[in-house]
């Protein structure tokens, strides 16, 4: 299938993923360069409103731009339709989680992921979805961590939480399970429960038992437990960031990475190789 913009025609091959609204396709663009194409369509929601929600997404991934961002090259209508042009990475982060992580391998990641959760800090957004499918990672002579999807994403301008249109059961923080709100601290521990997914190979909050088992687990504090239930230095860092009382967290990504740095797990060099 081809479509343009403006500018440019792109060829769409293979699909990579699909929602309930959209769905991600590989895809070459003019100078046979390859990129992933995010392409939105209107389902059962009003035609603007699905418009607003592309145009919301593409505007946030224009103005934040950093080496841990997914770049957008371009976006436009055609057919109907709404498009993203996203650089291509290799794989998910999700796709990596189900065999523990060394520790070197797992502060590495994380530590990509502080620097781009603090960017967003910085810039008063809280990303509010932060899943092994949404950080995607180019595997180069290191994996460096790409965030995307920022659709539920929201701006704070000084105000301490925000309610989010939606977020997945099984990384809600227990004050959107109290109060349906979140504040940067959410993200912080939405981190901490992707660090004991890549560092145990499986998740802190089983989600099998549905919706009221889930939430009684963030209520009941379980994946601290099981995070200081690890007894080794790294999983007590992620026991603080799995705290029910979000004013117990940890204050920011840079907090959490001065404690980490003080493990001595973490070195520039030599590459580190993943092999799925």
């Amino acid at each position: 299938m081809v479509v343009r913009s403006q500018k440019w025609t792109y060829t769409l091959q293979e699909l990579l993923g699909q929602g309930a609204f959209g769905a991600v396709f590989a895809a070459f663009g003019p100078f046979e360069q390859s990129f992933a194409i995010k392409v939105y369509h209107p389902g059962d929601r009003p035609y603007q409103q699905a418009r607003d929600e592309w145009l919301k997404e593409a505007s946030r991934l224009y103005s934040l731009r950093h080496p841990n961002i997914v770049y957008v090259h371009d976006y436009f209508e055609f057919g109907g339709l709404f498009y993203l042009v996203l650089e291509r990475c290799d794989h998910s982060l999700e796709a990596m989680i189900g065999t523990p992580m060394t520790e070197r391998l797992c502060v590495e990641l994380t530590r990509q992921m502080l620097f781009v959760v603090q960017y967003l800090h910085d810039s008063e957004v809280v990303h509010n979805d932060l899943h092994g499918g949404n950080l995607l990672i180019h595997q180069g002579d290191r994996p460096t961590v790409k965030l995307s999807d920022f659709g539920i994403a929201h701006e704070l301008y000084g105000r301490r939480g925000v309610r989010p249109k939606v977020v997945q059961h099984r990384i809600m923080a227990p004050e959107v399970v109290a109060g349906g709100y979140s504040t940067k601290q959410s993200d912080l521990y939405q981190l901490g429960l992707l660090m004991y997914a890549m560092y145990t190979g499986h998740y802190a909050i089983d989600a099998r038992g549905g919706y009221d088992s889930t939430v009684e687990q963030i209520r009941n504090g379980t994946p601290r437990q099981k995070a200081e239930g690890l007894g080794t230095p790294l999983g007590n860092i992620i026991s603080v960031l799995l705290r029910r009382t979000a004013d117990y967290r940890y204050n920011s990504p840079n907090q959490v990475w001065e404690d980490l740095r003080k493990l001595d797990l973490w070195q520039p060099s030599p590459p580190i190789e993943w092999r799925g």
